[in-house]
């Protein structure tokens, strides 16, 4: 597997030491992974105890939010042709055998900044984690339970309820908790708008990643589970974090941006 390129995992730990060990589990089958970068934003947690088949790299740092802790483990990739799974820490990867094929396909599609894996919560439920960009019919309806009725279609196309979903496609964005990211996207510079502490930072390293020419695409034989906890709908401060960041975002780009070329594209 000398062909394919550097591969790193980078996660951000923010009180979920207890998901690591399982994490860390799941990638013991890669061989061909480099290190595991851990950006511990919770230094009372001791994460000293972890151990792994592969390097493991621990960087305690001031929690200044998600972005900036990935950011962080982008800075210790020395390699400017590397790929790096900026991701949660709370995933399990069910299909360890796909990932050199992930790998080798986005060598192979120098176009791709950043490839998207299918998930599932734990009970099994799928995830949908890739999306077309914000309309405000679609916003009102991802973050109102009577505006999915009214708005019934541009909610189902948000959501790409209606795309093949079986091969790689070309999408707008997908959520952060798992990305696999080309580190020479930027220049080698920075993923991440380190403005957004929390929420939206997926959102718009996809924006700016069409905006550069690069594609974001969903890859489906990549599977992951996922403790999907949905802070944002159930718990008053990260629905603060959540809409501080909507805001941010509706400014920065006056607006709600669009793909000038929405083309889709099956690989």
């Amino acid at each position: 597997m000398s062909d394919l390129p550097p591969f790193y995992v980078i996660t951000v730990n923010y009180h979920s030491a207890s998901y690591l060990p399982d994490f860390i589990a799941s990638l013991a089958p890669l061989p061909f992974l480099n290190r595991m970068i851990i950006i511990n934003h919770s230094p009372e947690e001791s994460l000293g105890a972890l151990s792994a088949p592969f390097p493991l790299e621990i960087i305690d740092q001031e929690n200044a939010g998600y972005g900036a802790g990935l950011n962080r483990g982008l800075r210790e990739i020395p390699q400017q042709n590397a790929i790096a799974l900026l991701c949660n820490p709370d995933l399990v990867l069910a299909t360890p055998a796909k990932v050199a094929e992930a790998l080798a396909f986005m060598a192979g599609q120098p176009r791709v900044g950043c490839l998207i894996p299918r998930s599932v919560d734990f009970q099994g439920q799928p995830i949908l984690a890739c999306r077309t960009f914000y309309t405000w019919k679609s916003l009102l309806a991802a973050r109102i339970g009577l505006f999915r009725r009214v708005f019934a279609g541009p909610y189902r196309e948000h959501l790409l309820l209606d795309a093949p979903g079986d091969r790689p496609l070309e999408v707008d964005w997908g959520y952060g908790a798992a990305m696999f990211y080309r580190v020479a996207a930027f220049g080698g510079g920075p993923a991440f708008d380190e403005n957004f502490f929390l929420y939206m930072e997926d959102v718009d390293l996809c924006v700016r990643l069409w905006q550069a020419g690069l594609a974001v695409v969903s890859y489906p034989e990549l599977l992951f589970r996922h403790h999907s906890q949905k802070d944002s709908h159930r718990r008053w401060r990260f629905l603060r974090y959540h809409l501080v960041s909507l805001g941010k975002f509706i400014w920065k780009y006056h607006g709600l941006p669009q793909r000038r070329h929405p083309g889709t594209k099956i690989f």
